[in-house]
């Protein structure tokens, strides 16, 4: 059976074990990525995800898949062989028998530079993450102050990328002790994270090894809007930071890692697992909010 085939019936099987569940996300207005661990995957090896496909509707964004491109020869905080590629694993009892993706500073890259223009520039946008983090930057990995970001779409106008534009974008991460953040960049402050231009939403560490829901939201509109983070409680901001909006568009999304890190890959990537990762194009309302995370709560928690 060549690799084609194998990965059409591989994820024909997710898609009818899947098939018990409704994946349908309550809230259709704005949702422009869904990435489901239960369905859209090409698998090699068995468990070794090459592709995880967008389950959003119509999506510009449609397939995120590995890529060996800058990758050095061991994963950095795990000193083995490195791949790129997340591994599934199936029937995970924490979250009501649903699949997650292992990421070990591996990273899924979409290749549509424009797919999430609009939203930090007046937009808006809302994220949810099914994740659980485990201890981030293990043993040996070069730099303690790199992030460790579980998605990331920002611009990298710097060397070996050289893209057109200023550093943009927009991410969700985990600091080194734990504590996780969200954050966007308007392109304002050249290669500054400021705390102004680049402000830095945080809250304390959620506890490893234990699934999380966590939410970031971007007010929609020009001038100074709101940057919310929210955990495991989608009525209440965590924290929060005003954000002037910019004009400059992000770069291609990133799973597992804040950019298309092609100079040096692993080092910004995260530690941990996904069950689902939403997004948005709109800032949601506190209502709707309530009702995707609810949606989120009984599909995996319940």
């Amino acid at each position: 059976m060549n690799r084609f085939m194998l990965n059409l019936t591989v994820m024909s099987l997710l898609l009818s074990v899947a098939g018990y569940a409704d994946f349908t996300v309550p809230v259709a207005k704005g949702l422009v990525l869904d990435l489901n661990a239960d369905v859209g995957l090409a698998l090699e090896d068995e468990v070794m995800v090459t592709s995880w496909t967008n389950q959003a509707p119509n999506p510009k964004a449609l397939a995120f898949a590995c890529t060996e491109e800058g990758r050095t020869q061991t994963i950095v905080s795990q000193k083995e062989t490195g791949t790129g590629r997340p591994t599934l694993k199936k029937n995970a009892t924490q979250v009501n028998g649903h699949s997650s993706l292992v990421f070990r500073e591996d990273e899924l890259i979409n290749d549509n530079d424009e797919a999430f223009h609009g939203m930090i520039t007046g937009g808006g946008y809302t994220w949810f993450a099914v994740i659980k983090p485990y201890k981030q930057g293990g043993p040996g990995k070069i730099n303690s102050g790199y992030p460790n970001a579980f998605f990331g779409c920002l611009r990298n106008t710097g060397k070996p990328q050289l893209e057109p534009g200023q550093y943009a974008g927009f991410w969700g991460s985990f600091y080194p002790d734990g504590r996780v953040y969200m954050g966007s960049r308007n392109g304002l402050g050249e290669r500054v994270r400021d705390g102004v231009n680049t402000p830095e939403v945080a809250a304390p560490p959620p506890a490893v090894d234990e699934w999380h829901i966590i939410m970031g939201r971007q007010g929609s509109g020009q001038g100074v809007v709101q940057l919310e983070l929210f955990v495991n409680n989608p009525s209440e901001a965590v924290n929060s930071h005003d954000y002037p909006v910019g004009n400059v568009e992000p770069s291609r999304m990133a799973i597992g890692t804040e950019r298309n890190a092609i100079n040096h890959m692993g080092k910004e990537s995260f530690d941990g697992e996904l069950a689902r990762l939403l997004m948005f194009e709109t800032a949601l309302d506190q209502q709707e909010m309530r009702t995707v995370y609810g949606y989120l709560k009984k599909l995996y928690f319940k």
